[in-house]
């Protein structure tokens, strides 16, 4: 969500959104490039817009120095209904914040992708199947489409670029 810069006014209201729900959860938030998925091994929601999503959703930041991953979880009924605001020309209030995952050096096991699906593994046995698609629609706003094709591109080379540095400091 940082690499398109020309979005119609709905998208960028999803976006600013999205963005809110990352930056209320992860500390030097404006370093991360971030975008939309789903973990297809988390817990679906039970209720909610997210319930739609067969997994648990997730904002995926990534940055280089340091190279790390933070997977955030996404109250998506609070994030849609900042969208709703934003919409109608009101300012949201705080966005509601969420326990990130941090994968970096020190806890990754593995990473491997195939197709639009990366799987991570932590050295605590957790596991994550991150389903990514170069657009996104929620089914409360299907008029709007989150466009981040150049965004999962850019993060397949990130992943490339994190497991090229896991490799050298194994060889050391």
């Amino acid at each position: 969500m940082v690499i398109v810069t020309e979005r119609s006014q709905p998208e960028q209201h999803l976006v600013d959104a999205l963005r809110a729900s990352f930056d209320a959860s992860v500390m030097n938030f404006g370093s991360y490039n971030i975008l939309c998925t789903v973990d297809r091994l988390g817990v679906p929601a039970k209720e909610g817009a997210a319930r739609a999503w067969g997994g648990s959703l997730l904002l995926v930041g990534y940055r280089r120095e340091p190279v790390e991953i933070v997977l955030c979880p996404v109250d998506l009924d609070d994030a849609l209904d900042r969208v709703r605001l934003l919409r109608q020309g009101m300012e949201p209030g705080p966005a509601a914040g969420a326990v990130p995952t941090l994968v970096n050096l020190t806890n990754l096991a593995g990473m491997a992708s195939q197709d639009n699906v990366v799987e991570v593994a932590l050295s605590t046995g957790r596991r994550m199947k991150l389903d990514l698609h170069g657009q996104v629609r929620f089914d409360q706003f299907p008029e709007i489409a989150l466009h981040q094709r150049r965004d999962v591109e850019d993060f397949y080379e990130f992943i490339d670029y994190f497991m090229d540095v896991v490799e050298r400091m194994n060889a050391a």
